[in-house]
């Protein structure tokens, strides 16, 4: 198990990225949802001892990670969101010089894992080219396999399928769950069916700070019959935002449907099924709640 207590993280420029962070998460998948800036790639570089939290602590299996930073990096594979390769280097020799680094010295053994790898994710027929030719698809499953060099237990994918087409993005997540249940694994994004799609459990980061952990199942059955939809003309969104709160709008055809949470059924307005999207903007609606009121 991944225990993380109280972490938190201010950066030089005065940036307060992480609040008193506190999360539990076991094997299987985890899905850490937010929007951009709200703190997702400052909590995974700090779990991946890229830095250190100014307070709190993390232990993974008996590791105390800030202290023994050297103790996880053994155990652990990191996809960050953008990383660069070098150029004119192939595939299979860039893999190999990242098992080289990874400690991994008998070459049998180095050459074996690296050949297994780039069939695990479908790349052994492109071993020869340079992965700085491959495609945004290729290059993230380039990633994985350079994360999973050494058998990692604990396994952090930070943002792995923004841009990647829906093909591409079908063909990784089958990846991620060919991965089992042997592995703790962290998906960081601000996709929400990625982690609808994934994970068995998940949380919400808005702001630094976690605003809801739970079974994405469980999580959104809380607000069915509480979710309401109509498809609108964009000139009438802002009457509707005056006396309904509006979760999300999205053009469909040409046309604006607007997703609002209510008790009652809205005059005009038809039900629709909760979805784990209502959830998270609901979330996230709810913490800038209090904010402004006491901007205020």
């Amino acid at each position: 198990m991944l225990k993380i207590n109280k972490i938190s993280k201010t950066y030089a420029n005065g940036v307060h990225a992480l609040k008193d962070v506190e999360l539990n998460i076991d094997k299987g998948l985890f899905g850490l949802l937010g929007p951009n800036g709200a703190g997702k790639s400052s909590l995974m570089r700090t779990i991946a001892t890229l830095q250190q939290p100014d307070s709190g602590s993390i232990t993974f299996d008996g590791i105390d990670v800030v202290n023994q930073p050297n103790e996880l990096r053994k155990r652990l594979g990191y996809l960050p969101q953008d990383f660069g390769v070098y150029p004119r280097i192939s595939a299979f020799d860039l893999l190999e010089h990242l098992a080289i680094l990874k400690g991994i010295e008998n070459k049998a053994e180095r050459i074996e894992t690296v050949n297994g790898l780039l069939a695990h994710t479908n790349l052994f027929e492109h071993r020869k080219r340079a992965v700085s030719g491959f495609s945004g698809g290729m290059r993230q499953r380039f990633g994985i396999a350079q994360a999973l060099l050494g058998d990692p237990d604990l396994l952090i994918v930070d943002e792995p399928t923004a841009g990647l087409d829906p093909e591409e993005r079908n063909r990784f997540h089958n990846l991620l769950v060919s991965l089992g249940r042997e592995k703790v694994i962290i998906l960081s994004t601000h996709i929400v069916d990625d982690v609808s799609e994934l994970c068995e459990d998940m949380a919400v980061l808005g702001s630094g700070q976690i605003l809801l952990q739970g079974n994405p199942i469980s999580v959104t059955e809380s607000l069915q019959g509480k979710i309401w939809r109509k498809t609108i003309q964009p000139y009438e969104l802002d009457d509707i935002s005056d006396d309904l709160a509006v979760l999300s709008t999205r053009l469909f055809a040409g046309r604006t449907v607007v997703h609002v949470i209510a008790d009652a059924k809205p005059e005009g307005f038809e039900s629709s099924p909760a979805t784990l999207e209502d959830v998270y903007f609901n979330t996230l609606s709810q913490a800038r709640t209090p904010a402004a009121s006491n901007a205020a």
